[in-house]
């Protein structure tokens, strides 16, 4: 595996992988009560039948991270990105889903009851998941130019997060991701593509561990504390891709959609190889993931080829 498909992997199973470890401790608030219950959530782990996804097992995806693979199987088949037939798509995936359906999906879909341009009908939101399910695209354009997966991540969000903070925090996680993946220095890309704001707070922490920095920074889904949370894992545990997924689940709140951001960071600036075998293995969406990026990789070459 050369270098470019090793961080373009990890970006992608760094995204998912995660996502997955925090499902089963998604949303609890009381970290002590977190790890009293649960211990230290170093594998996948159910959500059970008293949490926010009753019906997910070990390994699956949160509510954000499905629609992040609703994505990915929508480029897999479309092989394009396109935002008003992934629209269509993302549309088509709520009269049957068997999951929590946060309060932007349930705005957005309000919206666009009264839209004649369905892309029109985002919400207002400001939470951090809608720009942090873009691993799929920044994948999938890898052989783009930086400009085209920055207005693709930003169109992908304001389909259902239409807000300054949402936009901002796409630009930034797809800058990196792209970045990261194509070779650059994690420390050196966060100074130059984050937001001034959101550094400042992580920075402001960076002495304390995982639970007190995000219990101060606050570990709820507002992009005003979760990316300053992002960044800060992606800082303080920036060379060891395990841990920081670790310690981003036993911070608790909202550390799915977090999970998803910090894996396109950490993912595509360490590699795949960074992450447990374990994790991978016991992805429910790897063969779905392995089989997308296989496609991408044929993509390529055949663009490759196509240019020569």
């Amino acid at each position: 595996m050369n270098d470019l498909k090793n961080k373009q992997s990890g970006l992608l199973f760094g995204s998912y992988c995660a996502d997955a470890l925090s499902l089963g401790v998604h949303w609890i608030y009381d970290s002590q009560e977190l790890a009293k219950k649960h211990g230290r959530v170093t594998d996948y782990k159910a959500p059970g039948s008293d949490s926010y996804h009753p019906h997910k097992q070990a390994g699956d995806q949160g509510h954000v991270g499905d629609q992040s693979l609703c994505l990915l199987q929508f480029l897999s088949r479309e092989k394009k990105w396109d935002p008003p037939m992934f629209m269509d798509e993302w549309l088509g995936m709520w009269p049957s889903y068997n999951d929590y359906i946060d309060g932007a999906t349930k705005a957005t879909l309000a919206n666009v009851q009264n839209q004649t341009d369905k892309t029109q009908g985002g919400s207002d939101s400001v939470e951090i998941a809608g720009p942090s399910r873009i691993a799929p695209l920044i994948a999938f354009l890898s052989n783009s130019s930086e400009n085209e997966v920055v207005k693709a991540a930003v169109e992908q969000t304001v389909l259902t997060h239409r807000s300054e903070e949402a936009e901002e925090t796409a630009i930034f996680l797809a800058q990196a991701g792209y970045r990261l993946m194509h070779g650059s220095n994690l420390y050196d890309t966060l100074n130059e593509t984050a937001p001034e704001w959101a550094l400042k707070k992580a920075n402001s922490v960076l002495s304390e561990n995982a639970v007190g920095a995000i219990s101060k920074l606050g570990p709820a889904c507002s992009i005003s504390s979760a990316l300053p949370s992002v960044l800060y894992l992606a800082i303080k545990h920036g060379d060891d891709t395990e841990t920081a997924f670790i310690e981003n689940a036993m911070a608790g709140g909202d550390n799915c959609a977090r999970g998803l951001a910090l894996g396109i960071l950490l993912g595509s600036a360490n590699g795949l190889s960074s992450i447990p075998e374990s994790w991978i293995k016991n992805l429910e969406a790897q063969i779905t993931l392995n089989q997308f990026l296989e496609q991408v990789s044929q993509i390529s070459q055949t663009e490759k080829q196509t240019q020569n």
